[in-house]
C-alpha cells in the first residue's frame, strides 16, 4: 500500500512547517515576563511591592554560588535568591494572559494548545518544571520556588528534596555532615532543624519568619501547615514526572516537528507509472 496518498499535499505540509517556524523564530525575540511585574495592585500580589530580579541578573548570581565554600551558607543565599527572583502574584486571581501563565502560542505551542483546549487547570495557568523559564518569567508560588531552589542545588551537588504539605512546599537539603536544613524559597526564610522536629519547634519557626519581616498571625498559619502530614520527592523530576518530560520533549519538538514537515515537502517522490495491463487500454499484439 502507498501511504504516500493518504498524507496531506506537500505544499500543504511546506506552508504549516513554515508557519511553525515562524512562530517560534517570533518568540525567540519575546519576553514572557510580564511588564512592571511587582507592581501590582496590592490584591493581586502575596507580598507588597514584590519586584522580581532581572532573569539575566538572577542566572549571574546562581553562576557565582559555587564559589561560595560553605555549603551551609551556599543554602541560605541560594533561598535569598529564589525569593528576590520570583514574583508571589496570587495565582489564581491575576490575569492567565497578561502573566503568561496560559503559555503563549510563540513560547510552546504544544503547551498553549493544551492550555486553551484541554480543560486541564495546570496547563491552564502552567508551572514550569525548567527553573530558567520560571525564572524568566518572574513569578511563581510556593512549588515554583522549591523547584527552582532544588534544580539550583543539584547543580552545586547539594543532595536535597522537596518537601510538599497541604498548602505549602519547601525543600529539605541535607550536607556532606549529615546536618539537614530546611528552606522556604518562597519566603527566603531557612529554618535550622529537621523535618521531624519541624512540627513540635514552634517557637524557632514562628521566630524564624518574623524575623524575616512577616507578621505574627502569618508565621503561625506556617507553622499550623508544617503540622499536616507531608510527603517527600526526590527533585523536580519526582515532582511532576510527567509533565516534567512533556515540557522538555515539548521543546525540543516544537523545532523538530516543522523542520519534519519542510523535509517531507521537499523530498523527491518517484513517478508513479502505471503497467499497460492496468491502464484500461488494449494491448498490441
Amino acid at each position: 500500500m502507498n501511504i504516500s496518498r493518504f498524507l496531506p499535499p506537500p505544499l500543504l505540509m511546506a506552508m504549516l512547517g513554515f508557519a511553525l517556524l515562524s512562530v517560534n523564530f517570533y518568540g525567540v525575540f519575546q519576553d514572557i515576563r510580564k511588564d512592571g511585574l511587582g507592581t501590582e495592585a496590592p490584591n493581586m500580589l502575596r507580598f507588597p511591592n514584590d519586584i522580581p530580579l532581572p532573569f539575566e541578573q538572577s542566572l549571574q548570581s546562581i553562576a557565582q554560588l559555587n564559589e561560595i565554600n560553605s555549603e551551609t551558607a551556599l543554602v541560605e543565599a541560594a533561598t535569598s535568591l529564589v525569593n528576590d527572583s520570583l514574583s508571589h502574584v496570587e495565582w489564581l486571581k491575576v490575569d492567565s494572559k497578561k502573566y503568561n501563565q496560559l503559555i503563549p502560542v510563540w513560547e510552546n505551542y504544544f503547551i498553549f494548545l493544551l492550555g486553551k483546549f484541554s480543560g486541564l487547570p495546570f496547563y491552564e495557568r502552567y508551572h514550569f518544571a525548567d527553573y530558567k523559564r520560571s525564572l524568566e518569567r518572574g513569578i511563581g508560588v510556593c512549588g515554583d520556588a522549591s523547584m527552582v531552589l532544588s534544580q539550583i542545588l543539584n547543580e552545586n551537588s547539594i543532595e536535597n528534596q522537596i518537601i510538599s504539605f497541604e498548602d505549602h512546599v519547601i525543600v529539605r537539603a541535607t550536607l556532606q555532615d549529615g546536618t539537614t536544613m530546611l528552606a522556604d524559597p518562597d519566603f527566603g526564610v531557612i529554618l535550622h532543624t529537621s523535618l521531624s522536629e519541624l512540627s513540635s519547634n514552634k517557637k524557632m519557626v514562628v521566630n524564624a519568619y518574623i524575623e524575616k519581616g512577616y507578621n505574627e498571625k502569618e508565621s503561625i498559619g506556617l507553622f499550623n501547615v508544617y503540622a499536616t502530614p507531608y510527603s517527600v520527592w526526590d527533585d523536580t523530576y519526582h515532582f511532576i514526572s510527567k509533565r516534567y518530560i512533556f515540557e522538555y520533549a515539548s521543546y525540543i519538538l516544537k523545532w523538530l516537528l516543522p523542520i519534519l514537515l519542510l523535509l517531507y515537502a521537499i523530498a523527491p517522490r518517484p513517478t508513479l507509472v502505471v503497467p499497460k495491463e492496468e491502464s484500461g487500454l488494449p494491448t498490441m499484439g
